[in-house]
């Protein structure tokens, strides 16, 4: 407990560049995002959110690791439900940052009768 103590003290807590969903993103389409560590020490974990609720890889949404630095997601087939305010979180030893960006889809979207 004591050497955990002492090596978090050295450490310094991650930095994250913001990430921005880019261009005119409309239902069908492809995007992507990815998060990058700018400053603090490994080993960092990466989490994804979805609306503040943890990012599950599903059908169509994939989260990789690029490297010990780098966290990508990316959205194969948008639909209504891609909309929402998306969250990556670092966290190491010495603390944790997070940036948000908001997928915000412009043009029609489809409301199905039941």
């Amino acid at each position: 407990m004591l050497w955990e103590s002492f090596f978090s003290l050295g450490s310094k807590a991650p930095r994250i560049k913001p990430f921005h969903f880019s261009g005119e993103l409309s239902i069908g389409f492809r995007t992507g995002v990815m998060c990058i560590v700018i400053d603090g020490d490994p080993p960092f974990e990466f989490e994804w959110l979805k609306d503040s609720l943890s990012l599950q890889e599903k059908s169509g949404v994939s989260i990789k690791s690029v490297d010990e630095f780098t966290s990508a997601m990316s959205i194969k087939n948008l639909n209504a439900d891609s909309n929402g305010n998306y969250t990556c979180r670092v966290s190491n030893a010495a603390g944790w940052d997070e940036k948000t960006d908001v997928l915000n889809m412009k043009g029609d979207v489809l409301f199905l009768k039941k």
